[in-house]
């Protein structure tokens, strides 16, 4: 039996265009050998629905690791209800829009307005003069 990593499941819950979570955790505790987990997911998708659908949901994104895992400890959250249990969390920004290029690849859209420096770091440089 292949064994499950905790970055792999972490890798699939980010992945699924459904859940568009806004924070995954995964723990494996079952102190490495991948077959016990805790997963808390915070995620808009869960917004007015119930904690079986809720369950559901992930349990159909991970239904290939479900059945190589002995168990799994899912605490699943709204934005709203996780932000109400912890006052001090910060929603983190969504992540850059990416478009298709000519050749098919992915390229990231990066909005210039983040593009500021974190207090204590070291601004970005200036754009180089164009040579006349």
């Amino acid at each position: 039996m292949t064994t499950v990593s905790d970055k792999h499941i972490h890798e699939q819950l980010m992945r699924d265009a459904s859940l568009k979570p806004v924070l995954v955790e995964v723990t494996d505790t079952s102190g490495g050998c991948g077959s016990m987990f805790v997963v808390t997911i915070v995620s808009d998708a869960f917004q007015g629905v119930m904690p079986i659908k809720r369950h559901r949901m992930v349990h159909t994104i991970l239904e290939k690791e479900i059945g190589k895992i002995h168990a799994i400890t899912l605490s699943l959250f709204s934005v709203s209800q996780y932000k109400a249990k912890n006052p001090e969390w910060v929603q983190p920004p969504p992540p850059p829009q990416t478009k298709l290029d000519s050749a098919s690849a992915v390229t990231p859209v990066i909005d210039a307005n983040q593009l500021t420096a974190a207090p204590g770091s070291v601004p970005p440089l200036p754009p180089l003069p164009r040579a006349a």
